[in-house]
């Protein structure tokens, strides 16, 4: 029903200024992230001691941004696509940016069943989409219908639809949704993933591209509109959220390899239910390489800028320290930095092997390569939670030891057989490529025949798909739920090294039908000792956001989805246009 959630890059990871507002939030039963810091002078607050009595509105609110292959919401399944359709597209329900609680988005009201079977949702009235037509229950049920028909492939909104078996419609503003199965999470993950897009402008696109090509419009459930339907990439059609992406075939707010900005939807219906919110006039995203911006940051182009090497630019750069303030912080999609093994492929199904490979990676050099913006990793949660192994041995960096596992695993250069890895990476920034030399430099003295494989996207996703790695490293973002199944059960999507575990299946699968949070948490404590000790990845950091973020920009906080701007402002005499 859907393709896999798409590893996510350091590139990304550090450029989520903006946060994300709708989709994949976190739940709201969830242990308190580690304290954000801002670094900046007592005299620069992040926040506003005082609010004005009306909001400034106005600004193009402007970063430096990966570019999206694709933003119909219905096939994306990149992270920069998903931050950029939160600001164009809501779903059923979202989160607090500060509280981190579920609340009502397009849905104003839900109700779940007693036994967690169900859930009905009660649609907002009045809510209307960017080009001014009315949200009916057609345009919510519109992607649900797509996937009960089993032709359509989905992107992200996929871990909706995973999770329904059926859907009955109640009246025009009501349906109740019926659970595949238990899980604990099944109210947020549907009510947050579930694409709301305006069906009429669907089916208007699809019947120009079946004219372009000269065929009849094929029945809205038939493999022939799927396929059409998913060859529109570079529009996402008006959604409700508070902006919209303005583009058509050939021209719009969207230069490809130049900047895509969103511009303010003034029919959204948060403005009126949440005064004082989204204020900005637009929000500009701009595709420049590491020179590039950097140059836009020191004349003052840029309102938010994100790199691992903050601190050594801000001691090179010191008046930069005043237009910007520096601000530290974890969010809960921040993931964990991975090499996967390639546990389709001998020796790497040979978990001695795996536990030998995970002590020639150097944490505390990899940290010192993140300029310090992180915690070494030990498995796929956030270290701040309950259900964290903390009592579990780390494998600590020991060459010698690395050499001697391999030889009692039957691999050594004095027994005629070394160990050749290839292993594959994505191009990145210069932290992600000191983290290689680590490795390299660790695995030579191992006696490993190393074939590093560093690809630009295209290229890494391509030989990704195909096998053609022993390891791949990555970082992979964290499921808002805390749920680690997609990663760790022999049938997730993003269990990209084909590790099988009878135990581990057994585990993540009461871990989702466990609704008491006490004994879920014994079991992802479990399940995260049992990963940690077979290895199917090496766990190497969990890095932290570091920022710039200009001084004029008020009302602006880290929060559980990052840096929230929601209710952001800039006032008047300061402002882009």
């Amino acid at each position: 029903m859907r393709s896999s959630a798409l590893i996510l890059l350091l590139l990304l990871a550090l450029a989520l200024g903006l946060g994300l507002r709708t989709w994949l939030r976190p739940p709201a039963a969830v242990p308190p992230l580690p304290a954000q810091t801002e670094r900046a002078a007592p005299t620069a607050p992040l926040v506003a001691p005082t609010t004005p009595a009306t909001v400034p509105q106005g600004h193009v609110y402007t970063g430096v941004s990966e570019q999206p292959e694709d933003v119909n919401p219905l096939t994306q399944h990149s992270l920069i696509a998903t931050r950029l359709l939160s600001y164009t597209h809501d779903g059923l329900l979202d989160g607090d940016p500060q509280t981190g609680a579920l609340r009502g988005a397009l849905a104003e009201a839900w109700s779940p069943s007693a036994d967690g079977g169900s859930c009905t949702f009660t649609l907002r009235r009045g809510v209307r989409f960017a080009d001014g037509s009315p949200l009916t229950l057609a345009d919510v049920l519109f992607a649900w219908r797509l996937a009960a028909g089993g032709s359509f492939v989905f992107g992200n909104a996929g871990l909706a639809f995973d999770r329904v078996a059926a859907v009955d419609e109640l009246d025009e503003w009501r349906f109740c949704v019926h659970f595949r199965d238990r899980h604990y999470a099944a109210v947020q993950v549907v009510g947050e993933n579930w694409p709301v897009v305006c069906r009429r402008w669907w089916l208007a696109r699809v019947a120009e591209l079946a004219a372009q090509s000269g065929g009849d419009v094929p029945a809205e459930d038939s493999p022939a509109f799927a396929v059409l339907l998913a060859q529109v990439r570079d529009e996402c059609g008006p959604g409700t959220g508070p902006y919209e992406l303005q583009n058509r075939p050939g021209g719009g707010n969207w230069q490809r390899g130049q900047e895509l900005t969103l511009v303010r939807n003034e029919h959204c219906w948060r403005r009126e239910v949440q005064p004082g919110t989204w204020n900005f006039a637009a929000l500009r995203f701009r595709f420049l390489d590491g020179a590039a911006a950097l140059n836009a940051l020191l004349r003052g182009e840029l309102d938010w800028y994100g790199s691992a090497a903050i601190d050594d630019l801000l001691r090179s750069r010191p008046e930069l320290a005043t237009a910007y303030r520096q601000i530290e912080y974890d969010y809960r999609q921040l993931g964990v930095y991975t090499i996967v093994w390639n546990c389709r492929r001998p020796p790497f199904d040979d978990a001695r092997v795996r536990r030998a490979l995970a002590r020639l990676f150097d944490r505390e050099a990899i940290l010192a390569a993140f300029g310090g913006h992180g915690v070494p990793g030990l498995a796929y949660a956030k270290p701040d939670g309950a259900e964290y192994p903390r009592d579990v041995e780390p494998y600590g960096f020991d060459v010698g030891r690395a050499r001697a596992e391999l030889r009692e695993a039957g691999f050594g250069a004095d027994l005629g057989r070394p160990l050749r890895l290839a292993l594959l990476a994505p191009e990145g920034p210069e932290a992600m490529r000191r983290t290689l030399d680590l490795f390299a430099s660790a695995a030579r003295q191992a006696g490993i025949e190393l074939d590093l494989r560093v690809r630009e996207w295209t290229t890494f996703v391509a030989a990704k798909k195909a096998d053609e790695w022993d390891g791949m490293f990555v970082l992979q973002g964290f499921r808002t739920s805390g749920d680690p199944y997609d990663f760790v059960h022999s049938h997730g999507p993003d269990n990209h090294g084909g590790w099988a575990s009878a135990a581990a299946d057994r585990l993540a699968t009461e871990v989702r039908a466990e609704f008491d949070p006490e004994r879920r948490t014994g079991l992802l404590r479990e399940l995260h000792a049992l990963v940690h000790a077979e290895q199917p990845v090496a766990f190497l950091l969990h890095p932290r956001v570091a920022l710039l973020l200009n001084r004029q920009v008020e009302g602006a906080a880290p929060g559980p989805f990052g840096l929230s701007i929601e209710r952001a402002f800039v006032r008047a005499e300061h402002q882009r246009r």
